[in-house]
């Protein structure tokens, strides 16, 4: 039945393709493709209430709807410090979207967040990648730019450092020879949890 779950909320979302496999973006990419990247503070998630026009005919009316995706949590987010994009200091978040094989999932806590909008809802930018966990002065962070999972907790000045300095990259090469080249993404097949890939391991 998850299977079948899962290739429906395909056809009725992104047309990644009839392989059911969910795509984890690389270091520079997920700080490239998020719209906002800021250091969050996020209440305890409820169930989400019915917003916007359903995607699904036979979706939950306790869910939100974006432009591509049902979501069944929501959460009140404070924004401390945006390293990238606009966002009002306070928002609210959906996650848990109704692509089963790779979701957001909201949690209490303070995190190092990439946003983007679907339609008029503020979600993560790659699934469970889109909330590096903060613990002190410590982030959960990609070890290097190709090796998705498993992260470690690093400190918050680097990769706070980090993350300007490929933004201001970014900058660079767009002002001076356009787009920078995209890097290979990485695909794991549509399961209960994305499996790591060569025993490495996020939209």
């Amino acid at each position: 039945m998850r299977s079948i779950a899962c290739i429906l909320s395909l056809v009725l979302a992104f047309p990644w393709g009839a392989s059911g496999a969910a795509v984890f973006f690389t270091r520079s990419e997920l700080i490239r493709k998020a719209e906002v990247i800021a250091i969050v503070t996020i209440e305890e998630p409820e169930v989400a209430k019915s917003v916007g026009e359903s995607v699904d005919p036979f979706a939950d009316t306790t869910s939100a709807s974006g432009k591509n995706w049902m979501y069944a949590q929501q959460a009140k987010v404070r924004v401390e410090k945006t390293l990238k994009g606009k966002i009002p200091d306070e928002v609210v978040m959906y996650g848990k979207e109704s692509f089963i094989c790779a979701q957001c999932t909201l949690s209490k806590g303070r995190f190092l967040a990439f946003m983007t909008k679907d339609g008029d809802l503020w979600v993560g930018a790659n699934w469970q990648l889109s909330l590096r966990p903060i613990q002190g002065a410590d982030i959960e962070w990609y070890v290097s730019e190709e090796q998705r999972y498993p992260m470690k907790f690093q400190k918050m000045d680097d990769i706070v450092l980090q993350i300007q300095a490929a933004l201001k990259k970014q900058q660079s090469e767009q002002a001076g020879a356009g787009q920078p080249a995209t890097r290979s993404q990485s695909k794991f097949e549509c399961s209960d949890k994305p499996q790591p890939e060569a025993e490495g391991r996020s939209r």
